[in-house]
């Protein structure tokens, strides 16, 4: 038999409780549906953490929306602004900004009065405005191509800055100006408002010669300008504004600017003004192709001169891109972490991981892509850094990544300036093994394994494996996802150049294989002043020695005397 069924119970209705007794939640449906909401934003419930907001920047991606600002490509939960530096919490609707006195901590901002938030807001009305005026297109011969669409290609982490379409200069007037906007329009001379060319051109006040935030310059409607033609965000504007006076000349409110910009670019240096030596050798060796690379005597403005060798492996893409990009990508973290001659070690050290990371990010999505997941490269890096003209002393700053090395010469004697990244090593076999990696002996040599065919139904074809010969690396998709076995993070390590040290030397492993340290060392010594012949003694005797692999050598000698 069937039991009977349980008797229904009807809720007990709560006891009503006071307004002092609701809870926030409470409220939430009413604040939601209410037309009066305010604008101020809720606090955050005492106790609970501080959010710290992603601050990789090649971890963003433009909105899409022309605002300016960023989102956050993982979770879309964040949005970054770079023109003011503030991250935005969706679904808190916080701003946040890095502290000055340690960008490590964030500072949250309850307030829309905050000067940041109202620069914001005026870079945004600025954005909509540009975005709804009619622009004149302007025809520049040569500014369309073969070269220009191959740029048009390329994704750029970053918006780019205005680009001059042509050298020459342009008469026009000011149209229309907002001083409190900080923007206008310039009527190009021979050009009537209200035909093809609408309003005029844009002209925003950072175009204008000698403005500064600090010291910001106003244009006045109807006076004559001179300018050049460039594009912001792809679309037209006014460039190196000028003001003229009745005798056509540039009015004085200018000419301390371009002294300020002459005077920066003569504390640029370089290999020449440092008083360096430089030659770089690359042979193919015994084999059919060479695919080692070099960077010599790249300047990085004010704060050094880089050099680099690269050994590709599996092909060239990597090491070109490297080449191509690193030390690009090492003068824009340096900007970004507001490195100076003098800085100190710790943040000289965080810009160059940063640079190393994000290049390798931009290889690996374009590996993916191009279909290049096996290909590689190593790269050590040296950068003379400090400069003389402005009272800082030389240091070395020595980068690493896989088993291409530095060696310092000091009083004749081989001193390691960065230490190979090899299976062999004991703290990077134990890192492969933690992430649950293998390290294997494949024919008398070391490997980092992992498997050919992961994903595969097929135990056997699981099996196989396909092993690396260096434990850190750029590229090397494969070693990389979906565990990171190979890293890209390099190890950094700053010397001080003392009088003893007289040159050193950046060589691959087909060099090192064959040779000791104090080897390259003496065969270098041989020709002091003669970079040249002391790059080539040593390929040379690498390749007699037997040396299957390729051989690059880059020699850097500094400007002793003894």
């Amino acid at each position: 038999e069937k039991a009977p069924p349980p008797p229904r119970r009807t809720p007990t209705p709560s006891p009503a409780r006071s307004e002092s007794q609701k809870n926030l939640s409470d409220y939430e449906g009413e604040l939601s549906r209410s037309p009066s909401r305010p604008k101020k934003r809720r606090a955050a419930p005492s106790g609970s953490p501080e959010r710290v907001p992603p601050t990789q920047f090649e971890d963003y991606e433009p909105a899409g929306d022309g605002s300016g600002w960023y989102v956050y490509k993982k979770t879309a939960k964040w949005k970054f602004h770079p023109e003011t530096g503030l991250y935005f919490h969706l679904k808190t609707q916080v701003y946040y900004t890095p502290k000055e006195s340690d960008n490590r901590f964030f500072r949250r901002i309850d307030d829309d009065d905050d000067p940041l938030v109202k620069k914001m807001k005026q870079s945004e009305e600025m954005r909509r405005a540009i975005s709804k005026t009619e622009f004149v297109k302007f025809e520049v011969e040569g500014a369309q191509g073969e070269d220009g669409s191959a740029r048009a290609e390329e994704p750029a982490p970053a918006p780019k800055a205005p680009e001059k379409e042509e050298d020459t200069r342009m008469d026009g007037r000011v149209n229309k100006w907002d001083s409190e906007k900080g923007f206008g329009f310039i009527m190009p001379a021979g050009k009537e408002e209200g035909g093809e060319v609408g309003k005029g051109l844009f002209v925003h006040r950072k175009f204008i010669v000698g403005s500064t935030p600090t010291n910001p310059i106003n244009l006045k409607e109807g006076v004559k300008v001179s300018f050049k033609q460039g594009t912001q965000d792809g679309k037209p504007c006014a460039l190196e504004v000028l003001m003229l006076g009745a005798d056509g000349k540039p009015l004085p409110i200018h000419a301390g600017a371009q002294t300020l910009e002459e005077k920066k670019k003569s504390y640029h240096v370089s290999a020449e003004s440092l008083g360096l030596r430089v030659h770089c050798e690359s042979w193919p060796g015994l084999k059919k192709t060479l695919q080692d690379r070099y960077v010599m005597d790249e300047p990085l403005e004010e704060l050094g001169v880089y050099f680099a060798v690269l050994d590709g492996h599996g092909g060239t893409q990597v090491a070109d891109m490297v080449k191509e990009k690193l030390h690009k990508n090492v003068l824009q973290q340096m900007r970004q972490k507001q490195v100076q001659p003098a800085s100190r070690d710790e943040k000289i050290k965080l810009a160059i991981k940063e640079a190393f990371l994000q290049t390798d990010k931009e290889i690996l999505a374009l590996a993916e892509r191009k279909k290049f997941e096996l290909v590689g490269s190593t790269c050590v890096s040296v950068i003379l850094h400090g400069n003389p003209k402005l009272g800082t002393a030389l240091r070395l700053v020595v980068s690493n990544l896989g088993d291409s090395r530095a060696v310092l010469c000091r009083a004749g004697q081989a001193v390691p300036a960065s230490e190979d990244h090899r299976p062999t090593r004991i703290d990077e076999k134990k890192r492969i093994e933690r992430v649950g990696g293998l390290v294997l002996q494949v024919r008398g040599a070391w490997r980092v394994a992992t498997s050919t065919n992961p994903n595969s139904m097929n135990k056997a074809a699981r099996r196989e494996y396909q092993g690396l010969a260096m434990t850190r690396s750029f590229g090397d998709l494969h070693f990389k996802r979906p565990i990171g076995l190979a890293i890209a993070e390099p190890e950094v390590r700053i010397v001080p150049l003392s009088d003893k040290d007289l040159f050193i030397v950046l060589a691959t492993d087909g060099v090192y294989d064959v040779l000791s340290n104090q080897e390259v060392i003496d065969l270098a010594m041989r020709h002091w002043r003669e970079p040249e012949e002391a790059a080539k003694n040593i390929v040379r005797s690498a390749y007699k020695r037997g040396s299957e692999d390729n051989l690059t050598v880059l020699v850097v000698q500094f400007g002793g005397t003894s």
